[in-house]
């Protein structure tokens, strides 16, 4: 039970780590959107999904573990939170590890949620900026030809000659 528990806080450390990983590309992201580097993003957004791959496989080995150690400890629920695991176990020394990292997993997790709004932010005013240009590109151009007042004739108004013609 020890083994599983080292190895439980050792996978929230691992996980912490990416979380810190993905939120220093977060900032390299947040410049990037600012200096509109597109090929910078795509480049992050690559790097982004190799580590959230990452965070994910050890998401999904935190969870099996969780689950073991609440089998182990004849805890019934199959959906148990770190606070609930902390209070079914006995020894003071593994309850403060679990304490330990658990806190260190919300806080990357609390600061890259900060960055990714910060993110969204920008980018969604990206995207309004782009639209309204369009929208103004749009209303400079006419779906129809101009039509260009009628030259008068000899019965109406004027002499009939245009703005271009001359008298010799």
């Amino acid at each position: 039970m020890a083994g599983m528990l080292d190895q439980l806080v050792d996978v929230m450390k691992e996980q912490t780590e990416r979380h810190n990983e993905l939120h220093g590309l977060s900032l390299e992201e947040k410049d990037a959107i600012i200096k509109n580097d597109i090929d910078a993003l795509q480049n992050l957004v690559s790097l982004k999904n190799m580590v959230i791959a990452q965070n994910n496989r050890l998401e999904k080995q935190r969870i099996s573990l969780v689950k073991d150690i609440a089998d182990v400890m004849a805890h019934k629920s199959n959906d148990i939170s770190l606070a609930d695991l902390i209070a079914i176990i006995t020894n003071a020394a593994d309850q403060e590890k679990l304490r330990e990292a658990g806190a260190g997993l919300r806080a990357a997790v609390e600061r890259l949620k900060e960055i990714n709004d910060i993110n969204k932010s920008l980018l969604e005013s990206s995207i309004e900026f782009v639209e309204y240009s369009l929208n103004a590109l749009r209303s400079t151009i006419s779906p129809e030809p101009p039509e260009y007042p009628r030259r008068p004739t000899i019965g109406g108004e004027g002499n009939g000659a245009g703005t271009f013609d001359t008298k010799r």
